[in-house]
């Protein structure tokens, strides 16, 4: 039987940030606390196999030099630096060694060294969960793929802005990158049916 490559995953936890999961449609709102509870599981398995959790923020400046055009075109300015909406939910697990990067666009590919970290710590494949599978968590699993890194989609650990909008990007990914998305049990059982290799 042919051996599956070796990988080195990392976890990517996307926008898990007060106003994401505190504002917006009954629908989903009422999602929020199952998100969070197979994050947390998620998080605690990478945890214990001690594998990289990377967390990932949006977060702006006041002064408005990081904002996008939507932003500047209408005078809306969110998830500012210092205030309640950007914190993260302090519902989400943390983990020790885990890694906090802050992002201003909806990928978290653009204008980070997010790539550069993920090539530090040796990894080769990306588990990504987080909001919106529709926005940041669909781009960054674009980019993601662009960069040559294997993508695992956790499907119960990604919630979109409402669901037809979540089910359009999965069915995009789903047909032009291949991407499935996956159920924690089977993320879990893959990585340790991986050969890991030990660092």
């Amino acid at each position: 039987m042919e051996k599956q490559p070796s990988t080195r995953p990392a976890l990517l936890v996307i926008d898990l940030q007060r106003w994401f999961l505190e504002v917006g449609s009954k629908e989903k709102l009422a999602s929020v606390a199952r998100l969070i509870e197979k994050t947390n599981e998620l998080i605690a398995f990478f945890s214990q196999m001690k594998l990289p959790i990377i967390k990932i923020q949006t977060v702006h400046k006041a002064d408005k030099s990081t904002w996008n055009q939507w932003a500047l075109a209408n005078d809306i300015g969110r998830l500012i630096e210092g205030s309640y909406e950007a914190e993260y939910s302090p519902a989400v697990l943390s983990a020790e060694g885990e890694v906090l990067l802050t992002k201003t666009r909806v990928s978290a590919f653009i204008r980070t060294d997010l790539e550069a970290q993920l090539h530090r710590l040796d990894c080769n494949q990306v588990v990504i969960v987080g909001y919106s599978t529709n926005s940041c968590v669909g781009q960054t699993a674009i980019a993601a793929y662009e960069y040559d890194f294997e993508v695992l989609l956790a499907g119960e650990a990604i919630l979109g802005t409402n669901q037809q909008e979540g089910q359009l990007m999965l069915d995009y990914l789903e047909k032009r990158y291949g991407m499935l998305p996956m159920d924690n049990s089977a993320i879990k059982l893959d990585i340790e049916k991986r050969n890991l290799r030990k660092y």
